[in-house]
């Protein structure tokens, strides 16, 4: 016959051996999920990052190209739809170059981005959604100083553009200085 002792050891795992090994699992569990969830909401975040990148830099890219190849900064607005519009912070209003005179203007108006251009009644074409904030700065260029040119806007042959945009729960932006051709040329 066997003893007591030996037959106990055999009967299979015990009640706090289960319950252990479940909480170790449930543990296991919770972190694994947590770090899917975490990874999820990463991913989640850098789409919308991304999403809001490109859209800035496709509507930077049309402003720093029609203000790069303008005439020049006008204080106000003197051509068709603009006529009276002035430029400020918050819109800048350029000549564009050629005959019959056109001008063009980039604002926000209700979280979008438009441009305008002086045969178009507003608001124009929208160029980018989302937007937080948009403003200009101006300045010119003397002897290779910059001086801001804030208080007379038509005198600026550079343009600060500063933008911020909105994308799911991510809000980013970019920062450019665009040279006006013409003033670079000599031609103003």
């Amino acid at each position: 016959m066997r003893s007591p002792t030996t037959h106990s050891r055999r009967r299979g795992v015990s009640l706090l051996e289960m319950v252990s090994a479940l909480a170790i699992l449930a543990i296991v569990v919770a972190a694994t999920v947590s770090l899917y969830v975490s990874g999820n909401m990463a991913h989640r975040r850098a789409g919308f990052y991304s999403r809001a990148q490109t859209d800035i830099r496709s509507a930077m890219r049309q402003m720093t190209r029609v203000i790069r190849g303008s005439e020049r900064v006008v204080a106000q607005g003197t051509v068709g739809t603009l006529s009276g519009l002035a430029t400020t912070n918050y819109q800048v209003v350029v000549r564009l170059l050629g005959t019959p005179a056109r001008e063009c203007r980039y604002y926000v108006s209700n979280g979008v981005l438009y441009e305008q251009t002086s045969s178009e009644n507003a608001p124009g074409r929208a160029l980018l959604s989302g937007v937080v904030s948009l403003t200009f700065n101006y300045y010119r260029t003397a002897a290779g100083t910059r001086l801001s040119a804030n208080g007379a806007p038509a005198t600026a042959t550079e343009v600060e553009i500063n933008i911020r945009a909105r994308s799911g729960t991510v809000t980013t932006g970019l920062v450019t200085y665009v040279t006006i051709r013409s003033t670079v040329a000599g031609s103003t």
